[in-house]
């Protein structure tokens, strides 16, 4: 029986490259520490930990790599950084994301279209805007990673067994799908998606394993056991942001 890899938190702070754990690599390295990332990212760092998170993945330069639901594009910067010239970022919000916040998908100077322009995006960023259950990511995408939004996937009305199944086929074979999010208490399946946006760990890791997926890591590198997942993340945005217990989970789509 294969045994799941668990890693134990790091400590991380933006300050010095020498806080990161040493097995990260240096391109990694590099494209987080890079000072041409917004600073409102930088100070997010700390909590977040994406040098860790992206060598969990298995980041490295020439990868087609997915972010699904990439919000305003914390990871797909980075991941852009590390993938470099000869990589592709796949930039992906559905609608329900992009009318919600409507200002910043259209604002030509701050939002998302000014990113697009940018040196960096041009080099290697492209844009999709499918539903998630009907997302077209093409094939032999590396890895796709989904940050904090699996739950509202659920309360959503996402088709998630299609919306695996698409992931697992665009992926190549070895290819990995991550999944952070906040987690709620055990056994409490899907309950709180909606009202507290935590979902149940098991949930994630049935849906995903059903449609072909092996769980190759469940990592407590974001876990918080101070937080008794009884509360939403927006109640104390200044002290409490990033800081809820969240689940890591490393799927990876067999070899054969």
């Amino acid at each position: 029986m294969k045994l799941l890899k668990v890693l134990v938190p790091i400590s991380f702070s933006i300050a010095s490259l020498t806080t990161i754990a040493s097995d990260v690599s240096p391109e990694i390295k590099t494209a987080v520490a890079s000072k041409e990332r917004a600073e409102t990212d930088r100070v997010r760092d700390e909590h977040r930990k994406p040098a860790e998170i992206l060598s969990l993945m298995g980041l490295k330069p020439g990868m087609k790599v997915a972010d699904l639901t990439s919000g305003g594009g914390y990871y797909t910067d980075i991941i852009s950084r590390v993938v470099g010239k000869n990589g592709q970022v796949i930039a992906h919000n559905p609608p329900f994301v992009v009318n919600r916040f409507a200002g910043f998908f259209t604002d030509e100077e701050k939002g998302w279209p000014a990113k697009f322009k940018t040196e960096q995006w041009k080099s290697n960023v492209v844009k999709n805007l499918d539903e998630l259950d009907t997302i077209n990511l093409g094939v032999g995408v590396d890895a796709a990673i989904m940050v904090l939004f699996y739950h509202d996937t659920v309360w959503q009305g996402v088709n998630r067994e299609m919306m695996n199944r698409r992931i697992f086929n665009a992926l190549k074979p070895g290819g990995v799908y991550m999944i952070i999010d906040h987690s709620a208490k055990a056994g409490t399946g899907t309950n709180d998606v909606n009202s507290l946006h935590r979902i149940d760990k098991q949930v994630v890791i049935d849906e995903i394993t059903n449609v072909g997926f092996k769980l190759d890591v469940d990592s407590r590198l974001l876990s918080h056991p101070e937080d008794k997942r009884d509360y939403i993340f927006t109640r104390d945005v200044q002290t409490k942001r990033d800081r809820t217990d969240r689940m890591v989970l490393k799927f990876v789509k067999p070899a054969n």
